[in-house]
């Protein structure tokens, strides 16, 4: 086992170490995020986070086999429910979890706790769904087209994510959000162009790299690739929760990080599950099914504490359930990805006539 391969086992825990000193040792991570380049993303410049994405999705680029996806796009049913479902199903979770927080003590602590849901569910399927899926024997080009058309849509469905929250909290919010960044303002402005610039250019810019260089070259490269990637990974998972774990642990709120893990862990629980269930209602086979089940239940919460982190830098109640949902839903994957167990007393399949 390389040590690439060995870190990406682990991946998990590391997380969670990162966790730790962005809680403990805040300083250097909110010191990255703060930095700028001079170079415009809508209404604001171009954060160190937003380059670290953009790296993380040109190498999820470079990773796509285009000629794996031609036998998806010969059968786009599959494919096309995929997508919409991981679009839409924030149109039908949000408004839920709005009135259900309306009782919640602290109104301006359950707006936070909506925008941070709503970012995370609007934005594309995770990359991570497609090696989630392989291992649990999904079909794998399918898993990767449908991250590929849900991060195509992300410029149109990141903005009305945006709109629909700021219909929900109502404009302005109870405080959670100020005057300056309001959802509507950045669902005009800035939400689109963050999706194009940060999500959708660099991993086409994957894609054309791969085939520019052919599959030859890229499978040399390729080690280098992913050690960059994980690397790049974890420090994106730092920076991400540098702020909010520092608020957290400087003025704990038990009751709001009790209330962000419950209510992420419930909504990722949720999307699984319509996956699985739209694959039984449409009859798909096992590898399908998996696919679908996978892609319904992952999305890219780096690029949802990014954009959290550059509109929301100080909203605990933002960056909470991001970041939770980020660990819940990987904690979710594995468990979804593990093999039923056989029956008691059944013959191993070599055996059965």
């Amino acid at each position: 086992m390389t040590v690439v391969n060995a870190v990406q086992r682990w991946l998990l825990g590391l997380m969670l170490t990162c966790y730790l000193l962005a809680g403990v040792f805040p300083a250097p991570g909110e010191m990255l995020r703060g930095l700028t380049l001079p170079i415009p993303v809508g209404p604001s410049a171009l954060t160190v986070s937003m380059l670290l994405l953009a790296v993380m999705l040109f190498n999820a680029g470079l990773g796509v086999r285009v000629a794996d996806l031609r036998g998806v796009l010969s059968r786009p049913v599959r494919l096309v429910l995929g997508i919409a479902a991981n679009a839409l199903l924030p149109l039908l979770v949000l408004p839920v979890v709005a009135l259900g927080l309306r009782t919640w003590h602290d109104p301006a602590e359950a707006e936070g706790l909506v925008v941070g849901l709503m970012l995370v569910l609007a934005m594309p399927i995770a990359g991570g769904a497609a090696s989630w899926g392989q291992n649990a024997g999904a079909n794998a080009p399918l898993v990767v087209a449908m991250v590929i058309g849900s991060t195509l849509l992300s410029p149109l469905t990141v903005p009305l994510g945006m709109h629909l929250t700021g219909q929900l909290v109502g404009p302005g919010g109870a405080g959670a959000l100020d005057d300056t960044t309001t959802v509507d303002v950045i669902a005009r402005t800035g939400a689109g162009v963050f999706a194009l610039v940060s999500v959708v250019l660099p991993c086409l810019a994957g894609i054309v790299v791969r085939v520019a260089l052919g599959e030859d070259r890229i499978h040399r490269v390729l080690p280098a690739v992913k050690s960059v990637n994980v690397v790049n990974i974890l420090l994106l998972c730092y920076i991400n929760a540098a702020g909010a774990l520092g608020q957290a642990l400087a003025r704990p709120d038990p009751d709001l990080l009790v209330l962000a893990l419950g209510l992420s862990g419930a909504v990722c629980c949720l999307t699984f599950c319509c996956g699985r269930w739209m694959s039984r209602w449409t009859h798909c086979d096992r590898p399908d099914g998996i696919s679908l089940t996978f892609a319904t239940g992952m999305n890219n919460s780096s690029a949802a504490a990014v954009l959290a982190a550059c509109w929301f830098p100080h909203r605990t109640a933002v960056l909470l359930p991001i970041l939770s949902y980020s660990l819940l839903q990987k904690i979710v994957a594995g468990v979804a990805a593990k093999p039923p167990r056989p029956k008691t007393g059944a013959r191993p399949p070599s055996m059965q006539g």
